[in-house]
């Protein structure tokens, strides 16, 4: 039976949402504040599933809450919830590692989809690290669409000495799992899609984050300094993530000796 922790100091919601999600299947916990979640994790018998954050919560916001999550290293899925309606806000949450920003009020229906959506996605990745890792081999073509799978990607692509399987969310990056959040998947399929092209920030934020009207915002460098770690032999020297001054990004499966100069990770010019 998967997990949830529900970390929301509004009694009433949080027994409203504990109740529904057990009539659906799942264990629920709650916490009343930050420090009793951030507990409740380090010392939960067995592993969460998914953990339901509110924003805002006495002593602790949701967004340190989060934060801590992510600096020990716990990959949990997060869906934070906030009667905040700022694109900043929005951000905020993104930057902290929430997986998902969900404004009050919601609509339960919705809550239990994304619930299930990300456990289902979590558990077919661990599945899959569990299971022996298939040998690296030649890198297959990708075409795509950034709203849907493209039928024409296959379910493991490659590149480099990495590989992704976007069917459950698995990736391996230089002979070892990777873990990566629901947003970090989102953006790193969507660059794959249009592998080759320059896509500007506006253009993740309002495909990949789905913000109408986005920002001036440094997220996006965020989240592609993460993959250059994640994928990237030498983060500061990438050969497939790379920046276009003054644009965005730019993907590259093969990289090739022009391309494999040096290059800071916070330049914003391709090498």
């Amino acid at each position: 039976m998967p997990r949830i922790l529900v970390v929301e100091d509004e009694d009433h919601l949080a027994i409203g949402i504990k109740f529904n999600l057990e009539a659906e299947g799942f264990g629920v916990e709650t916490a009343a504040d930050g420090q009793s979640a951030l507990a409740a994790l380090a010392t939960a018998s067995a592993p969460f599933d998914l953990v339901i954050l509110d924003v805002m919560l006495p002593g602790m916001s949701g967004y340190a809450v989060c934060e801590a999550v992510r600096r020990q290293g716990n990959d949990v899925p997060v869906v934070m919830l906030t009667a905040r309606t700022l694109v900043e806000d929005r951000i905020r949450g993104f930057d902290a590692g929430t997986d998902v920003y969900l404004q009050k009020p919601f609509d339960l229906d919705e809550l239990i989809s994304i619930v299930r959506s990300l456990i289902s996605r979590r558990g077919m990745a661990t599945r899959q690290v569990a299971a022996p890792p298939p040998a690296i081999g030649p890198v297959e073509a990708a075409v795509g669409t950034p709203a849907a799978p493209s039928p024409t990607l296959p379910a493991i692509y490659r590149f480099g000495e990495s590989e992704v399987n976007f069917d459950t969310w698995e990736a391996r990056a230089l002979g070892g799992p990777v873990r990566l959040t629901n947003l970090e998947m989102k953006l790193l399929r969507y660059l794959v899609d249009h592998e080759g092209k320059v896509v500007t920030r506006h253009e993740l934020l309002e495909r990949v984050w789905g913000m109408a009207r986005p920002p001036a915002t440094r997220t996006i460098d965020t989240f592609m300094l993460n993959l250059r770690k994640s994928f990237e032999g030498d983060p500061s020297k990438p050969v497939h993530f790379l920046s276009v001054r003054g644009m965005g990004y730019r993907f590259v499966r093969r990289s090739k000796p022009a391309e494999s100069k040096p290059t800071s990770a916070e330049d914003d010019e391709v090498r």
